[in-house]
């Protein structure tokens, strides 16, 4: 569920410490030295982005139950969320997923595995996702001398919603082991006399955490990720989609009429808060 033409290869998460292109008058310039230009900018902005404000819903992004026709979608509000690599996932406007069509794309196993006793347990995903637009003539690559060649006339950044099964959750959605932890859950359990101190300590080691790599290591997934989801994916919701049982053929059958707000958890999640939201909640 995209707005994609085609997915281009973002070189952000592997560009560690990208270089600036060093500019000088009778330089040749080709792909990689623009290609870079942006990359060094980009790279810039969300690695203070990541570690200033973390990963998360920024604004918007709900997830609500709908009916359409006598159709059940899981719909998402438009808003704006940052990943784990410090870049904004924007969704300009509202976005569904149909439900019935969701389920039938999964085979019986699979569905059962996620069943629980408050239903079919899954979780909503946002991810960034750089997509192609238009077209417009270049040189063909590689050992090819055509010269009709198409490449895309613009990257956009944009996103991509997933809704996976979490047979791991089944038995009990709302345990947090499998829920997004907030960065600094621990200063919560102490006095807040002690906290500050506690914060400082945390900031001088926090270098390990996150976005400090070793060179191509890959991000390390987190424990609200489905395995084989995008470690850098935003989780958004926890979904329980409501059962009757099991069909003769031992296919989960899904009570979609039944499913409504109260079946999705938007609470879990981790959000961005604004600095002046802040100030206003502690009388700053």
């Amino acid at each position: 569920m995209d707005n994609t033409d085609f997915v281009a290869v973002d070189p952000l998460p592997a560009a560690l410490r990208p270089d600036r292109p060093y500019y000088d008058t009778g330089v040749l310039l080709d792909r990689e030295d623009f290609t870079d230009e942006q990359t060094y900018h980009r790279s810039r902005l969300a690695r203070g982005l990541g570690y200033l404000s973390g990963s998360g819903t920024l604004a918007g992004l709900k997830a609500t139950a709908r009916q359409d026709g006598g159709v059940t979608e899981l719909a998402v509000g438009g808003g704006l969320a940052l990943d784990r690599f410090g870049r904004l996932i924007e969704v300009p406007r509202p976005w569904c997923l149909r439900l019935g069509r969701w389920a039938d794309a999964h085979s019986g196993d699979a569905l059962r595995n996620a069943l629980g006793a408050q239903g079919l347990v899954a979780d909503l995903y946002l991810r960034f996702v750089a997509c192609g637009r238009g077209r417009t003539p270049a040189f063909a690559h590689g050992a090819f001398d055509a010269t009709d060649a198409l490449v895309p006339a613009r990257v956009r950044d944009a996103f991509r919603l997933e809704l996976v099964l979490r047979p791991e959750a089944r038995d009990d959605p709302a345990a947090p082991n499998h829920l997004p932890r907030q960065r600094f859950a621990d200063l919560r359990a102490l006095a807040p006399q002690q906290r500050v101190d506690a914060a400082r300590a945390h900031l001088l080691d926090a270098w390990d955490l996150s976005l400090a790599r070793p060179d191509g290591a890959p991000l390390a997934r987190l424990q609200e990720h489905a395995v084989n989801v995008d470690p850098s994916a935003v989780f958004l919701a926890r979904v329980c989609i409501p059962s009757t049982g099991l069909a003769p053929d031992g296919r989960p059958v899904l009570d979609l009429p039944a499913f409504a707000d109260a079946n999705i958890d938007n609470e879990s999640r981790a959000f961005v808060v604004p600095t002046d939201m802040l100030a206003a909640i502690f009388g700053a």
